[in-house]
């Protein structure tokens, strides 16, 4: 078992791995450590883009491989414009973006579509002119 440490903004919080790789020198627990971290990051993306993006039981409608990349590839890009949206958010607000949930973006973001397709396009900052 490593028990680690991590500081946050408000706390500190203590974590336990409990690990079957037990040589120090092949593992130390700095690297175990920080590999879990990561691994869990990449398990939460997978979760928001699955679970909450996604957000149906057929996973994925396409049928034949071509489209299913396609249909991929928009999965991400959604995945990465919403994230980029949390991130330019928070730069506004003066926050990090840890603060900002992905689920309550995405329900932000969807109860704004109906005002953004009234929205004439010369008024949307991507699309606009200037």
């Amino acid at each position: 078992m490593i028990e680690y440490k991590i500081d946050s903004e408000k706390e500190q919080k203590t974590y336990r791995l409990i690990t079957s790789l037990l040589d120090p020198q092949l593992y130390p627990a700095i690297v175990l450590t920080r590999e879990y971290h990561q691994r869990w990051e990449v398990e939460n993306t997978i979760d928001e883009l699955k679970t909450h993006l996604n957000g149906r039981k057929t996973p994925i409608r396409s049928l034949n491989p071509r489209e299913v990349v396609q249909e991929i590839y928009g999965w991400l890009l959604g995945h990465w414009a919403i994230r980029s949206l949390m991130f330019q958010a928070s730069q506004q607000a003066g926050i990090s973006p840890l603060r900002l949930g992905f689920t309550g973006t995405l329900k932000v973001i969807r109860a704004a579509i109906p005002e953004f397709q009234h929205t004439p396009t010369e008024q949307i900052p991507f699309f606009g002119h200037g």
